[in-house]
């Protein structure tokens, strides 16, 4: 039975909007992300404050801040969607159905993130299938905000523009090294910024682009880098260090998993030079289905 017949009057999208306008603050990206008018959206909070007796939401310096007592019922919305989902699967029999996830990501987080997610998906026993692409030039905003990938991994600070219809979260930070079989750097145990520009360059490729971090910080000092070859992943331009006397710039969390031979010399970089941190990027209309809720905890479990 219902505490009061006022709450009759509520439906699933109501609950779905208030949600969102806890997130997001603002009826208008509510809007945008659910496809519905404004009055919509005015017409459900309406409603919602009735039904609670409360404003719900203030008005403050152009954002939606919300009250305190729609804080309090947030969990207990955000419950009501994920039994609603539950019971949707179970309905119609998709408990074993395979779900298929369409993620972008660069190298990094298949190296570093990938094998232990996949491991914690077998070991809590979900039927998902992690389908991976790799990460452009530019982040897939479009694709993320029509659902067509479901999440992304991208570089921060300074890879992506902040959207107001997207969600981010860093799940760990790194720095740089750099790997040399030049014989002259073996004494070493750093460069300075000439040595590191007049060295021939290997270039990884890990996502699709022409400059990285690196080559935005030399721009700021005024500085290019001599770059000869490009590789397609982190171990391919290892592997041309074997062959040639070069220098390749690698995450640091990164070289324990190239098993890197004993010629191959470990230097810290030029002073100054950038760090960075690998971002989760979605939806944040995805925010309101359980399963996302599912694999954010899992990814939340492997982050380093």
């Amino acid at each position: 039975m219902l505490y009061t017949n006022a709450l009759k009057q509520l439906d699933m999208q109501d609950i779905s909007i208030v949600l969102l306008l806890i997130e997001n603050r603002s009826a208008k990206r509510v809007a945008e992300m659910l496809n519905l008018s404004q009055s919509s959206i005015s017409y459900s909070l309406k409603k919602l404050r009735h039904c609670f007796d409360d404003k719900l939401f203030e008005n403050t310096d152009g954002a939606m801040q919300p009250t305190a007592r729609v804080l309090a019922i947030k969990p207990y919305l955000q419950n009501i969607l994920q039994c609603i989902n539950q019971c949707a699967k179970e309905g119609a029999g998709q408990g074993t159905a395979l779900r298929q996830w369409n993620i972008t990501a660069p190298e990094y987080f298949e190296i570093l993130m990938l094998p232990a997610l996949l491991q914690q998906v077998r070991s809590t026993g979900r039927n998902w299938a992690l389908s991976v692409s790799r990460l452009g030039q530019d982040l897939p905003i479009s694709e993320l905000l029509a659902s067509d990938t479901d999440v992304c991994f991208g570089f921060g600070p300074g890879y992506h523009q902040r959207h107001p219809l997207l969600g981010y979260r860093s799940l760990t930070e790194d720095s740089f090294v750099c790997l040399s079989s030049v014989a002259k750097h073996q004494a070493k145990s750093f460069l300075d910024i000439d040595e590191f520009c007049d060295t021939p360059h290997i270039f990884p490729t890990p996502w699709l682009s022409e400059k990285n971090m690196v080559d935005g910080w030399l721009e700021k000092q005024s500085r290019r880098r001599n770059i000869f070859t490009r590789a397609n992943s982190y171990h391919a331009g290892v592997n041309v260090l074997l062959a040639v006397p070069a220098l390749i710039v690698i995450p640091k969390k990164i070289v324990a998993t190239l098993n890197v031979p004993p010629n191959i010399k470990v230097l810290q970089p030029p002073p100054g030079f950038p760090t960075f941190t690998l971002d989760m990027i979605w939806s944040r209309e995805r925010t309101i289905h359980s399963d996302f809720h599912e694999l954010e905890g899992l990814i939340e479990k492997i982050k380093k």
